[in-house]
Protein backbone atom coordinates (compact mmCIF):
# COMPACT_ATOMS: atom_id res chain seq x y z
CA UNK A 1 0.00 0.00 0.00
CA UNK A 2 1.57 3.40 -0.90
CA UNK A 3 2.12 5.93 1.81
CA UNK A 4 0.98 9.47 1.52
CA UNK A 5 2.73 12.67 1.93
CA UNK A 6 1.88 15.91 2.46
CA UNK A 7 4.35 18.39 0.84
CA UNK A 8 3.75 22.43 1.25
CA UNK A 9 6.10 24.73 -1.08
CA UNK A 10 6.72 28.55 -0.32
CA UNK A 11 8.60 30.62 -2.54
CA UNK A 12 10.40 33.54 -1.53
CA UNK A 13 11.36 36.71 -3.85
CA UNK A 14 9.62 39.66 -5.14
CA UNK A 15 5.87 39.10 -5.94
CA UNK A 16 5.87 39.33 -9.39
CA UNK A 17 8.57 36.68 -9.81
CA UNK A 18 6.96 34.39 -7.41
CA UNK A 19 3.72 34.75 -9.50
CA UNK A 20 5.74 34.10 -12.76
CA UNK A 21 7.14 30.84 -10.99
CA UNK A 22 4.04 29.79 -9.57
CA UNK A 23 2.15 30.34 -13.54
CA UNK A 24 5.25 27.80 -15.03
CA UNK A 25 4.94 24.94 -12.31
CA UNK A 26 1.04 25.35 -12.40
CA UNK A 27 -0.67 22.08 -14.12
CA UNK A 28 -2.36 23.04 -16.99
CA UNK A 29 -5.41 21.30 -16.01
CA UNK A 30 -5.85 22.76 -12.30
CA UNK A 31 -4.57 26.21 -12.82
CA UNK A 32 -3.12 28.26 -10.18
CA UNK A 33 -2.41 26.60 -6.76
CA UNK A 34 -1.19 23.33 -8.65
CA UNK A 35 1.79 21.69 -9.49
CA UNK A 36 2.98 19.69 -12.26
CA UNK A 37 6.36 18.05 -12.00
CA UNK A 38 6.66 17.98 -16.04
CA UNK A 39 7.11 21.58 -15.57
CA UNK A 40 10.80 21.18 -13.55
CA UNK A 41 11.89 17.91 -14.74
CA UNK A 42 9.67 16.84 -18.09
CA UNK A 43 8.67 12.86 -18.69
CA UNK A 44 10.18 11.79 -21.74
CA UNK A 45 7.46 11.10 -24.20
CA UNK A 46 8.69 7.38 -24.51
CA UNK A 47 8.45 6.93 -20.86
CA UNK A 48 4.95 8.45 -20.93
CA UNK A 49 3.62 5.49 -23.03
CA UNK A 50 6.07 2.94 -21.38
CA UNK A 51 5.06 0.09 -19.14
CA UNK A 52 3.66 1.02 -15.37
CA UNK A 53 6.99 -0.19 -14.33
CA UNK A 54 9.15 1.82 -16.47
CA UNK A 55 7.13 5.02 -15.98
CA UNK A 56 7.25 4.81 -12.08
CA UNK A 57 10.60 4.13 -12.07
CA UNK A 58 11.62 7.33 -14.27
CA UNK A 59 9.71 9.15 -11.50
CA UNK A 60 11.07 8.07 -8.57
CA UNK A 61 14.73 8.51 -10.17
CA UNK A 62 13.99 12.10 -11.92
CA UNK A 63 10.88 13.42 -9.24
CA UNK A 64 11.18 11.63 -5.67
CA UNK A 65 7.97 10.15 -6.38
CA UNK A 66 6.80 7.20 -8.40
CA UNK A 67 4.10 9.41 -10.06
CA UNK A 68 3.23 13.57 -10.42
CA UNK A 69 1.88 15.66 -7.74
CA UNK A 70 -1.79 14.29 -6.31
CA UNK A 71 -3.97 16.00 -4.63
CA UNK A 72 -4.30 19.37 -7.03
CA UNK A 73 -8.21 19.81 -6.54
CA UNK A 74 -7.77 20.18 -3.05
CA UNK A 75 -4.89 22.37 -3.51
CA UNK A 76 -6.51 24.42 -5.85
CA UNK A 77 -9.59 24.98 -3.71
CA UNK A 78 -7.35 25.87 -0.67
CA UNK A 79 -5.00 28.24 -2.47
CA UNK A 80 -5.21 31.81 -1.40
CA UNK A 81 -3.23 33.97 -4.02
CA UNK A 82 -0.18 33.50 -1.81
CA UNK A 83 3.26 32.11 -2.24
CA UNK A 84 2.56 28.84 -0.70
CA UNK A 85 0.91 25.78 -2.41
CA UNK A 86 0.53 21.93 -1.04
CA UNK A 87 0.46 19.08 -3.03
CA UNK A 88 0.43 15.08 -2.18
CA UNK A 89 2.98 12.89 -3.37
CA UNK A 90 2.92 8.98 -2.82
CA UNK A 91 6.01 6.84 -1.42
CA UNK A 92 8.44 9.78 -1.17
CA UNK A 93 9.40 13.57 -0.81
CA UNK A 94 10.45 15.64 -3.84
CA UNK A 95 13.47 17.06 -2.46
CA UNK A 96 15.91 16.92 -5.44
CA UNK A 97 13.18 18.06 -7.25
CA UNK A 98 12.34 21.24 -5.12
CA UNK A 99 16.39 21.84 -6.00
CA UNK A 100 15.72 21.78 -9.29
CA UNK A 101 13.09 24.51 -9.12
CA UNK A 102 15.65 26.67 -7.31
CA UNK A 103 18.57 26.53 -9.87
CA UNK A 104 15.58 27.07 -12.79
CA UNK A 105 15.43 30.68 -11.34
CA UNK A 106 19.40 31.09 -10.10
CA UNK A 107 19.02 35.20 -8.96
CA UNK A 108 19.99 36.22 -5.77
CA UNK A 109 16.38 36.78 -3.77
CA UNK A 110 14.64 33.51 -5.16
CA UNK A 111 14.43 31.09 -2.52
CA UNK A 112 12.23 27.65 -2.57
CA UNK A 113 11.33 26.41 0.98
CA UNK A 114 9.93 22.93 0.90
CA UNK A 115 8.43 20.92 3.70
CA UNK A 116 7.06 17.31 3.66
CA UNK A 117 5.26 14.77 6.04
CA UNK A 118 4.61 10.81 5.66
CA UNK A 119 0.89 9.88 6.82
CA UNK A 120 2.70 8.00 8.87
CA UNK A 121 3.13 10.80 11.03
CA UNK A 122 6.16 10.71 13.33
CA UNK A 123 8.28 8.66 10.34
CA UNK A 124 9.43 10.86 7.60
CA UNK A 125 8.92 14.58 7.76
CA UNK A 126 10.99 17.63 7.32
CA UNK A 127 12.01 21.28 5.83
CA UNK A 128 14.78 22.19 3.45
CA UNK A 129 15.39 25.49 1.99
CA UNK A 130 17.15 25.98 -1.07
CA UNK A 131 19.01 29.08 -3.23
CA UNK A 132 20.10 28.55 -6.69
CA UNK A 133 20.32 24.65 -6.37
CA UNK A 134 22.11 25.08 -3.00
CA UNK A 135 20.58 23.82 -0.17
CA UNK A 136 20.77 26.52 2.46
CA UNK A 137 19.07 24.72 4.95
CA UNK A 138 17.77 21.61 6.21
CA UNK A 139 15.89 20.25 9.65
CA UNK A 140 14.94 16.53 9.35
CA UNK A 141 14.04 15.21 12.65
CA UNK A 142 14.87 11.57 13.51
CA UNK A 143 12.18 9.24 13.28
CA UNK A 144 9.86 8.48 16.25
CA UNK A 145 10.76 11.66 17.89
CA UNK A 146 8.45 14.26 19.45
CA UNK A 147 9.84 16.77 16.87
CA UNK A 148 9.11 14.25 13.85
CA UNK A 149 5.91 13.95 15.55
CA UNK A 150 4.96 17.88 16.11
CA UNK A 151 6.73 18.44 12.61
CA UNK A 152 4.11 16.08 10.58
CA UNK A 153 0.81 17.75 13.04
CA UNK A 154 1.92 21.26 11.93
CA UNK A 155 2.57 20.05 7.92
CA UNK A 156 -0.85 18.46 7.76
CA UNK A 157 -2.81 20.76 10.36
CA UNK A 158 -3.99 17.67 12.95
CA UNK A 159 -3.53 17.23 16.89
CA UNK A 160 -1.85 13.94 17.68
CA UNK A 161 -5.63 12.96 18.70
CA UNK A 162 -6.40 13.09 15.34
CA UNK A 163 -3.78 10.57 14.32
CA UNK A 164 -5.06 7.85 17.60
CA UNK A 165 -1.71 9.42 19.30
CA UNK A 166 -1.39 10.99 22.43
CA UNK A 167 1.99 11.94 24.38
CA UNK A 168 3.48 9.55 26.52
CA UNK A 169 5.41 11.01 29.54
CA UNK A 170 7.02 7.80 30.30
CA UNK A 171 7.98 7.24 26.72
CA UNK A 172 9.20 10.76 26.01
CA UNK A 173 7.22 10.35 23.02
CA UNK A 174 3.58 9.59 21.28
CA UNK A 175 2.33 6.51 21.37
CA UNK A 176 -1.03 5.40 19.99
CA UNK A 177 -3.95 5.19 22.18
CA UNK A 178 -6.17 3.32 19.95
CA UNK A 179 -8.75 5.88 19.42
CA UNK A 180 -8.19 6.55 15.06
CA UNK A 181 -10.18 9.08 13.17
CA UNK A 182 -11.05 7.87 9.82
CA UNK A 183 -8.63 8.45 7.26
CA UNK A 184 -11.29 10.78 5.24
CA UNK A 185 -11.35 13.19 8.69
CA UNK A 186 -7.85 13.80 8.28
CA UNK A 187 -6.65 15.91 5.25
CA UNK A 188 -4.05 13.96 3.47
CA UNK A 189 -3.31 15.83 0.29
CA UNK A 190 -3.30 13.30 -2.21
CA UNK A 191 -6.52 12.19 -4.55
CA UNK A 192 -6.69 8.24 -4.74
Amino acid sequence: MANKYRNVLNLQDSGETVRTILRYIQHTEHGPGSIDFNAITPMPPWVAVGVDAMRERWCMENWGAPENAGGLAESVATYDGGYTIEFGTLDGDVRELMRKLSMMFPHHDFTVDYLWASEDVGKDSGMVQFKAGEQTYEYIPPPGSVAAYESAFDIFSTEAADHGLVFDDELGTYRYCGTLLSKGEVGHGHEE
